[in-house]
This record gives C-alpha cells, sequence and structure tokens, in this order.
C-alpha cells in the first residue's frame, strides 16, 4: 500500500519548523539547502510526514492566501487528551476544541502560522475497529446486529450480524468514497480494493 505525504508552502519558514517542531512536538528531518537558510524541510510525528517549501520558492507572491479550505487528518500515537491539554499550554491556536466524534473519532484541530488546520485524532477509548473496513465502532449501533462481540461493523454486515460478501463491502465502501471524496466510480473501487487488501478480513486477497 503506497503513502500519502503533503506537501504544504510556507512564508516564514524557520516560523514554521518551530511552530512544529518545538510546540507540536514534530521531528525535524532534511532542510534543504541547510538548517540556517531552509528553502525545503521535513518535519514528522508518528509515521507521519509534512513537507514544507518556502513560498518564494513555490512562486507564491506576498498576496496569495496560504491555508484555506486546507485541513491535514493525522492520527496520534499519544494520549489524545494529554496532547491537546500540552497545546494548549503552549498557546497553539485551538480550532476546534477536543471532543468524541459520531464515528468512534475523539478529535481536536489545531491551526498553524499560515492557516493549515491540522486534525488530530484517536480512536475513541474502549472502541473497536471493525475487521472488515477499520471503522471504529463504539455504540451498539456501530456493531453488526448490534452485537457488541461482532469483528464486523454494521456497514459490512447483514441485518443478522453475518459479515458481507466482499464483492458487496466493496461496493458499498466505493459507493462511499466516490461520494465523499467526490471522485469517479472506477477511482473509487480501486481505492476501495486496495484499503480492504489490509484488513484481517481479507487477507490474502489480491
Amino acid at each position: 500500500m503506497g503513502t500519502v505525504s503533503a506537501l504544504l508552502v510556507a512564508r516564514d519558514m524557520k516560523g514554521t519548523i518551530g511552530f512544529y517542531r518545538d510546540l507540536l512536538g514534530f521531528a525535524q528531518g532534511m532542510a534543504f539547502p541547510d538548517p540556517e537558510n531552509p528553502e525545503y524541510v521535513d518535519l514528522s510525528k508518528d509515521g507521519m510526514v509534512l513537507m514544507f517549501v518556502s513560498a518564494r520558492n513555490a512562486g507564491i507572491g506576498e498576496e496569495e492566501r496560504l491555508g484555506v479550505g486546507v485541513t491535514i487528518y493525522m492520527e496520534t500515537d499519544q494520549d489524545i487528551d494529554e496532547y491537546c491539554a500540552e497545546l494548549k499550554r503552549k498557546g497553539v491556536k485551538i480550532a476546534v476544541d477536543i471532543a468524541d466524534e459520531p464515528y468512534g473519532i475523539r478529535d481536536f484541530t489545531v491551526e498553524d502560522l499560515d492557516g493549515y488546520k491540522l486534525t488530530f485524532n484517536q480512536v475513541v477509548k474502549g472502541g473497536k475497529t471493525c475487521l472488515s473496513c477499520g471503522m471504529p465502532m463504539v455504540k451498539s449501533g456501530d456493531f453488526g446486529g448490534e452485537n457488541p462481540a461482532n469483528p464486523y461493523c454494521v456497514h459490512c454486515s447483514m441485518p443478522d450480524g453475518t459479515l458481507k460478501s466482499y464483492d458487496e463491502v466493496v461496493e458499498g465502501m466505493a459507493e462511499f468514497m466516490a461520494r465523499s471524496r467526490g471522485i469517479d466510480g472506477e477511482t473509487a473501487e480501486a481505492a476501495a480494493r486496495d484499503h480492504l487488501r489490509g484488513m484481517p478480513a481479507w487477507a490474502g486477497r489480491s
């Protein structure tokens, strides 16, 4: 399975490095051409990488706005409540305060120097994830057949709680991806099959 790393534009490279490294706890990687005059830098946390290039290097003028409409979702390994409290103590701008979402995720959103938003998230404590699609399951209605012992979610299960066929799960996930991501059906189906290859219920499928 491939990986995606975001390349973002920053107006103040040193300020951006300080924000992510000193406030958010990211590790600084390569800085090019050198750490004192960076035009590019990568920063990582919990296996996730963000890359930044200077606005000058990217040819972005002062009048152009950055960060508008961009939100990056990052699943943190830290205790999410402790991490949020730590960032508040450091004075990080919290765009959306920490809360439990109805789909079994606890998250909060911060905003960086250029207006990019990062939503740090974690599965709600005590929750489980569907072995078919990876969806978080917390309340009884999330589980197939409303049975908390069921390893499969309501979307991957028949009304009696038994697992749907692989093709049915692919179809349902592809429909969701096409609708939520605004992509065509063929691309959505390919993405769904790629995702399911990494799930325990479908291990070994090509």
